[in-house]
């Protein structure tokens, strides 16, 4: 039977404090699954709970359809990888990575064999003699990841693993992870606050906030199609509007808002009347040149505020009528981009098909904060 991993309806309380809140998902054998969202949404309780290291309050979770209840840890076919990674720095490489198999009693000569191996898959041959203290971040992650490994577990869990490297280190083993896991072709289930890490890495994404998952999808649906405000808000950047719509229908919608009557894709097919948050991406908006038609588009004016150089865009800030945080624009750097001086009117524009409408949720506020 396939190791598809299953939460059915799991919650977990902290007395009165509930930290998970009826979370169900199934997470197919040799998917890499992650779960994203802010420090304090519940994503490390629900690993804690999937390694045995913490029971669920309620619910169930299957392995194979086995239910794991009642199994601790040390017997789940199971392996965690800690934010700390906690290596042993008495012990080499080898003996790090030998160390699971040696407390199961597989004989000496079996695991240096395994233990030969896994320095190859992991890019470490000849590190085995090592001592811990001796090697780099990166190749302290991968010892963590090689000792995980040496003791085939149907699913490897990942606590934020990358969180004290360097930016282009961590870039750099976010590849080397996701290369290692079609590799093996182990479920791989990720925890992390990082968007760019969950998206660039990941099958499938769950977005959380506030013990609850807000979405589940592929890093294109989620980046794409948010389904809540508070979606749209965490992951990248996003321009948002606040208004009411006065038009509503062929699965569009039009709000009236500070900025003008704005028309969007609206999935949740909100009526005439609701008030709503419209959310179009900063790379989505397009400069309109004086006197240049925008027919068709969402067109908005305001005024320059900055203009931001990033080599690969310039990122381009307008004054938002409704106050907050500008209006960003994300302009690719092709040797055309114009100097705008603050204060500068300008208008932007964007077509109906790249925004969308979303209700009010209880996390958001006008402007899209994460309230």
């Amino acid at each position: 039977m396939r190791n598809d991993l299953e939460l059915d309806g799991v919650s977990k309380q902290f007395g009165d404090f509930t930290a998970v809140f009826r979370v169900s998902v199934t997470i197919p054998q040799g998917e890499f699954f992650s779960f994203l969202g802010p420090s304090g949404c519940g994503k490390t309780t629900i690993l804690r709970m999937i390694s045995g290291f913490i029971d669920p309050t309620e619910g169930e979770i299957r392995l194979a359809g086995r239910s794991l209840a009642g199994i601790g840890p040390n017997r789940r076919p199971t392996a965690l990888i800690f934010q700390n990674l906690a290596l042993f720095p008495l012990m080499t490489v080898a003996e790090n990575i030998g160390y699971g198999l040696k407390v199961r009693g597989v004989p000496r000569a079996e695991r240096d064999r395994k233990v030969a191996e896994l320095l190859e898959l992991t890019a470490l041959p000849g590190f085995g003699p090592k001592r811990v203290d001796e090697l780099s971040g990166g190749q302290k992650q991968r010892v963590a990841i090689a000792r995980a490994l040496a003791v085939e577990p149907a699913v490897l869990l990942l606590d934020e693993p990358l969180s004290a490297l360097d930016l282009k280190l961590r870039q750099h083993m976010r590849a080397e992870l996701r290369d290692l896991q079609r590799r093996t072709g182990i479920t791989f289930i990720y925890i992390t606050h990082d968007q760019g890490e969950a998206l660039a890495m990941s099958d499938r994404v769950a977005v959380m906030s506030h013990g609850r998952i807000e979405q589940i999808g592929t890093s294109t649906e989620i980046y794409d199609h948010p389904q809540t405000a508070f979606v749209a808000s965490f992951v990248g950047e996003n321009n948002v509007f606040a208004g009411r719509i006065v038009d509503a229908r062929e699965g569009y919608g039009v709000i009236d808002s500070p900025a003008g009557r704005l028309r969007a894709v609206n999935p949740h097919q909100l009526p005439v009347g609701a008030d709503s948050l419209l959310f179009v991406r900063p790379e989505r908006m397009r400069l309109v040149s004086d006197g240049a038609p925008a027919t068709g588009r969402n067109v908005v004016e305001g005024e320059i505020t900055d203009e931001v150089f990033e080599g690969l865009a310039v990122n381009i800030f307008l004054r938002h009528p409704e106050g907050g945080r500008p209006i960003a624009v994300s302009v690719t750097n092709d040797g055309a981009v114009p100097v705008l001086a603050p204060g500068t009117r300008q208008r932007i524009a964007f077509v109906a098909e790249h925004a969308v409408l979303l209700p009010l949720g209880p996390q958001t506020q006008p402007g899209g904060d994460p309230a």
